[in-house]
């Protein structure tokens, strides 16, 4: 088994040797480039950054996250599970749970360009009103005015959709979620106003001419001198596959994420 390990901050450097010499004592090889496993040691944002290194090997790649001192949604285990992690691995004895990605087709005026995400993709511009149709499967649900519009996957639905208010997702459900950002409500102008959730099989559209707009997706954004012209956003069949621990609980991560 080939093991890769991915992390952001120098803080970080301890846990990444304690795992790079318990793998070598088990006989797996290190390879940063084609690896089996990910060990993504850090936080929700380090864990986004490991699965857009290996974008273009996700399907041969399986990623357990390492938590390192704060609340993770992707991460279930602590440094001293390093070893126990170690011979789980060594005895081919875990679960992975597959979870699909967002995708993205956006169209420029001179070139169009795919994107992928784990949480999300959105379209923004905090400096003027962005103006766009949005359409569902062709058909035209409104012309929203405001600061920008985002889609989620149930991953991400527990990170900046729900600081907008949007609504959690199961992380079993195969699903994304339409949220609108700072949208404009007047006697002239309206928006749809809450949160709406598609089923995986649609496609939700953007499109106008947003000058100064930015797309973002997950801690990446589309560093274009071009006019945006469209959006259009998809379930992919790409997907990332977490191992998990035994007592995995979205429902606990919530709690302790939000309520205790």
């Amino acid at each position: 088994m080939r093991i890769a390990i991915y992390y952001y901050k120098n803080k970080n450097e301890e846990i990444s040797k304690m795992i790079e010499q318990e793998a070598i004592k088990r006989g797996f090889l290190l390879d940063d480039h084609y690896p089996d496993v990910v060990f993504s040691v850090g936080g929700d944002g380090t864990f986004l950054r490991a699965v857009h290194r290996y974008m273009d090997i996700l399907d041969e790649v399986h990623f357990i996250g390492i938590n390192n001192g704060t609340l993770g949604f992707f991460y279930d285990y602590t440094k001293e599970d390093i070893p126990m992690l170690m011979d789980m691995l060594k005895n081919n004895n875990f679960k992975v749970k597959t979870h699909r990605l967002l995708k993205a087709d956006v169209k420029y005026q001179s070139e169009e360009e795919t994107i992928y995400a784990v949480n999300e993709i959105r379209i923004e511009n905090p400096f003027h009103t962005l103006i766009a149709d949005v359409s569902i499967d062709n058909q035209l649900l409104e012309t929203f005015r405001g600061n920008g519009l985002m889609v989620c996957s149930p991953l991400g639905s527990s990170g900046y959709n729900k600081s907008l208010g949007g609504a959690l997702l199961d992380q079993d459900l195969d699903v994304m979620e339409l949220k609108e950002i700072a949208a404009i409500q007047n006697n002239i102008y309206r928006a749809l106003g809450s949160p709406f959730v598609f089923s995986s099989d649609k496609d939700i559209s953007f499109s106008g001419t947003f000058n100064g707009a930015v797309v973002g997706y997950d801690h990446l954004s589309l560093d274009k001198h071009d006019v945006l012209l469209k959006v259009d956003i998809y379930c992919s069949d790409k997907t990332v596959k977490i191992i998990h621990g035994e007592d995995h609980s979205y429902i606990n991560k919530v709690r302790k994420s939000f309520v205790l």
